[in-house]
């Protein structure tokens, strides 16, 4: 029998059956399958606790998630799905029920330390003329991430401009590990990720930069909840660039050229919930001069359109969340969807509607300034 901890057991045992979760979680919804919901998976580990072993099946069902924390958002048991589903990955893992596809990830993280198989010397390959003029050591270290390095380099590519155009002067880790997230989300919080994590802040605190700059929403929230639980600090203020360029806005370092448009925000899940950050992108989206409808289920409750991550093993399942959550935004009646994360706008890029137009947040940022880089 797979064996949980207490706190895990705790969590899946506080579920009341109140069926709210059932009407809040992105792939229930979409799935229409009662075992993606919050409620079931915490069922399958009581009935393990129970005497019914977790079987290859109920496994499968721990890896229908997206992980996104809606559904212990809005329950006022304080059940909080989370805990149980990653230990029982650990226990998958362990048990050797993981599935198929979800196993080949995981090799590829362990292989090249991101979740695409990509060789790690290439993360740099499509921002190499950036790179190559950045200082060895700076105040600034911008912490890109996988996603943005492999599959949205565009993204880092603005981000970078904006910094340049700001008069900041930043580097990057030229061997840029993973923080961690993506293997942990998959594995658990097992000492696997605690050594990756602890490899990631020791780069970052060797290049010495009082700020970090982080691109992802998942490297962030990883940076500023796990890494302080694991004992692996990074000895430097961690901020979302979000947060990063608002300030740089504010205080008049970019002047944004306004633009008169209609567009509605899609919060991502780790920024909104995890960091519990809604207003700097706002306050971007503001300067750009746009008029702003949000979508019904905004901030910290905010629909998670899926992951990078997911998308590795089931993209079926992402193709599912990102077309309800462009649901959500042509209800607004905007004609355009703003992005602030890498993960969010690489999912929903795979979903616009014909009538629909997604744009990224730091590229809109770097075409609407003039400054000399």
């Amino acid at each position: 029998m797979i064996m949980f901890s207490q706190k895990a057991k705790k969590h899946a045992d506080a579920c009341r059956y109140c069926w709210m979760c059932r009407h809040l979680c992105p792939i229930g919804l979409k799935t229409g399958k009662e075992i993606n919901t919050p409620r079931a998976k915490g069922l399958l580990v009581a009935m393990n606790e129970r005497g019914f072993p977790m079987d290859s099946s109920a496994a499968e069902a721990m890896y229908e998630c997206l992980l996104c924390g809606l559904c212990t958002n809005d329950c006022v048991t304080g059940f909080d799905p989370l805990i149980f589903i990653r230990e029982a990955r650990t226990e998958a893992v362990v048990n050797n029920l993981v599935p198929p596809y979800v196993r080949k990830v995981i090799d590829r993280i362990l292989e090249t330390g991101n979740p695409f198989g990509l060789p790690a010397k290439k993360k740099w390959d499509a921002l190499k003329d950036e790179v190559a003029t950045l200082p060895d050591q700076a105040d600034v270290l911008l912490y890109v991430g996988n996603t943005a390095a492999y599959r949205t380099p565009e993204i880092a590519k603005a981000v970078m401009s904006l910094l340049k155009k700001a008069g900041i002067s930043f580097t990057v880790l030229q061997n840029e590990l993973s923080s961690g997230i993506e293997l942990g989300d998959l594995i658990g919080f097992v000492e696997e990720v605690r050594t990756m994590a602890k490899a990631c802040a020791a780069a970052i605190n060797k290049i010495g930069p009082k700020t970090v700059v982080v691109l992802d929403t998942y490297d962030a929230a990883c940076f500023k909840h796990e890494y302080q639980e694991w004992n692996c600090k990074i000895e430097a203020d961690v901020v979302t660039a979000t947060a990063f360029i608002a300030e740089l806005v504010r205080n008049s370092k970019l002047v944004i050229e306004k633009r008169n448009t209609v567009v509605t925000y899609h919060d991502s899940a780790r920024l909104a919930r995890d960091l519990g950050e809604h207003e700097p992108a706002r306050e971007l989206i503001a300067a750009t001069g746009a008029t702003l409808k949000e979508m019904f289920l905004n901030r910290r409750l905010a629909k998670c359109c899926g992951s990078e991550l997911v998308n590795q093993y089931r993209p079926d399942l992402t193709r599912l969340t990102a077309e309800s959550r462009w649901e959500d935004a042509i209800r607004t009646g905007a004609k355009a969807l703003i992005t602030a994360c890498p993960q969010a706008y690489d999912v929903l890029a795979k979903a616009i509607p014909t009538e629909m137009e997604l744009i990224d947040l730091f590229r809109l940022l770097d075409e609407s300034t003039n400054q000399d880089k």
